[in-house]
């Protein structure tokens, strides 16, 4: 994997930041990401799926879906 792929951006977000989630955005609809994603395989899957899993547990919603009732 090059030093530039998705992957290794998302990887070297810091997740604290209060732009977190704008950032994976930006990566994710990236053209990179869109040149990159047809052509991913095996670990770099895998590596991408671990990833989200991982953050997504670390963003929290601005509403809950309990505070829409």
């Amino acid at each position: 994997m090059s030093s530039h792929d998705p992957l290794t951006q998302l990887r070297h977000l810091d997740a604290s930041s209060p732009t977190f989630q704008d950032q994976v955005s930006n990566v994710l609809y990236g053209e990179e990401y869109k040149q990159w994603m047809p052509n991913l395989q095996d670990d770099g899957l895998m590596g991408l799926v671990d990833y989200l899993d991982k953050v997504r547990h670390s963003v929290s919603p601005l509403r809950s879906p309990l505070n829409l009732q």
